[in-house]
């Protein structure tokens, strides 16, 4: 009797285990079939994407090679242009000089023979550049060329016109790295001057005023001292000059298109002013610059950042409309 009692516990477990196994095997087999699933998913998903993407760049490429084909079927006017004007100056502005002031070489992204570099000394120059070049080594200024960057260049340039030895009806700087939008396609100045006083680049935004803003970057005294060299030399200008300590809108780096009357008028502001700060100081070199501003190398640049300000002063006073670009 017991004997029978044990053979069916034992066949009982025996059922139960069958079972647990066949279980196992059920869910695992199910884990495998869901994990296939859902790994077709993903594949289906990317191909679509990839369909899609696919899809995308066909019809942008459709779209444009043919633009690019029939352009280059016509006649390439822009470079047309620009062989006309390295030969000849473009007869609407042929009273039009624009100055690129550097310090070094450079990549040339202009050929219209409007442009002149101008630069410190030969020795700045190694590469062959396709337009005239000026060197501003006989200068006054030669040996402040560090402190006044483009403008130790510009006033050798402004001695020229105040001369007479060149001669524009109009007056453009520039610089290697920075140029106005329009290129080698100069527009039509005698049309722009109709309708404007200048054409500068465009202000950047400032929160503080001109003179906060200078003093968070630059030694503060000597934005005071122009202020006040401007109130003893040039006092036609003290007014501007207060009203533009919290002029919030600044025209950086000295870019401009403007008349040779208003450029020698222009020049004249500034150099009397920058010159009478040399002479309170005693600045005739950069090396007198640099122990000025205790050895700081950024600061050396000094006469250039107070140009920048003495420049919005000028466009202050004497320009109501004006033409901008870049």
């Amino acid at each position: 009797m017991k004997r029978n009692e044990n053979m069916i516990i034992i066949n009982k477990l025996d059922n139960l285990y069958s079972n647990t196994k066949r279980f196992k095997y059920n869910y695992s087999s199910q884990r495998k079939n869901n994990n296939n699933k859902s790994f077709d998913k993903k594949i289906i998903i990317i191909i679509i994407m990839m369909f899609i993407y696919f899809q995308y760049i066909s019809n942008f490429l459709n779209n444009n090679i043919s633009k690019i084909i029939n352009d280059r079927k016509k006649p390439n006017q822009c470079n047309d242009y620009i062989k006309y004007n390295v030969q000849n100056e473009s007869p609407n502005n042929s009273n039009l000089k624009i100055f690129i002031m550097t310090h070094k070489d450079f990549n040339l992204k202009r050929r219209n023979s409007v442009y002149t570099i101008v630069a410190d000394d030969k020795s700045q120059l190694k590469k062959k550049y396709n337009l005239s070049i000026i060197y501003a080594e006989n200068g006054k200024l030669y040996k402040l060329k560090r402190a006044y960057g483009e403008m130790s260049k510009l006033y050798y340039i402004y001695q020229l016109y105040k001369t007479g030895e060149m001669n524009s009806k109009y007056i453009g700087l520039n610089h290697y790295r920075r140029y106005f939008k329009f290129n080698d396609d100069i527009p039509d100045l005698d049309d722009i001057f109709k309708n404007y006083d200048v054409i500068l680049n465009r202000p950047r935004v400032i929160k503080k005023g001109m003179r906060k803003q200078f003093c968070k970057w630059h030694i503060c005294k000597n934005y005071d001292e122009i202020i006040d060299i401007i109130k003893d030399i040039k006092p036609d200008y003290y007014e501007s000059a207060n009203k533009t300590i919290k002029l919030t809108k600044i025209h950086y780096h000295n870019l401009f298109i403007m008349k040779k009357s208003d450029f020698l008028k222009y020049c004249e502001f500034m150099y009397d002013v920058l010159f009478e700060f040399d002479r309170r100081h005693n600045l005739t070199s950069d090396e007198d610059v640099l122990k000025y501003v205790k050895n700081n190398f950024y600061q050396s640049r000094l006469q250039g950042f107070l140009s920048e300000r003495l420049g919005n002063i000028f466009y202050f006073q004497n320009f109501k409309k004006i033409k901008m670009f870049l």
